[in-house]
């Protein structure tokens, strides 16, 4: 584990017992350490920034209502991702419409933002397990692991679909990244 890495475990222990006491500050502390990472997570997961948003908002409010049940022994990252997870599953449920992000509409004559907007989309195309393991092994920095844990998997269920995924992903992006260049 790195420096900074030990400093982070060490300072999300310190909230997370604090949180469990009734601190007030502690729940924005776990923000500031998690918040970005769970808003990206949800948005890449659900492509709409208002649904991240609710997802993000509902994650934390879970946290908070559960205070008293988390532990403070690495694991509160793994639980997180996995109730954000769930969040969005939910989420996709409700509403099955595929639409592109919000922000498409604005500045598509941009190569950089139809790149990206294609690549959301082809991402979104994916089914589901292929593109969790993408998303959180490849966009947020999540160990094989930890992705495994979040997802109930093993790691070598793990490692074949993000084979599998970044295949697919290929696939479909092959023909729309020729027509950009």
């Amino acid at each position: 584990m790195s420096g900074d890495q030990t400093q982070d475990s060490l300072a999300e222990k310190r909230w997370l017992v604090a949180l469990a006491k009734g601190d007030p500050a502690a729940l924005g502390a776990i923000y500031e350490m998690y918040g970005e990472r769970i808003f990206r997570y949800a948005y890449r997961m659900l492509g709409n920034r208002s649904d991240a948003e609710d997802a993000t908002a509902e994650t934390f409010l879970r946290v908070l209502k559960r205070a008293n049940e988390l532990r403070a022994d690495g694991a509160f990252r793994t639980w997180i991702f996995r109730i954000t997870r769930n969040l969005c599953i939910d989420k996709m449920r409700q509403h099955k419409l595929l639409e592109l992000p919000a922000d498409a509409q604005y500045s598509c004559g941009e190569d950089k933002t139809a790149l990206r907007i294609t690549v959301q989309q082809a991402l979104k195309d994916l089914p589901t397990e292929y593109r969790e393991p993408l998303i959180l092994c490849d966009l947020e920095d999540v160990s094989a692991k930890e992705a495994a844990e979040v997802l109930k998997i093993s790691v070598p269920a793990l490692k074949s679909r993000l084979y599998r995924g970044r295949r697919a992903l290929r696939d479909k992006l092959g023909g729309t990244l020729e027509k950009l260049k």
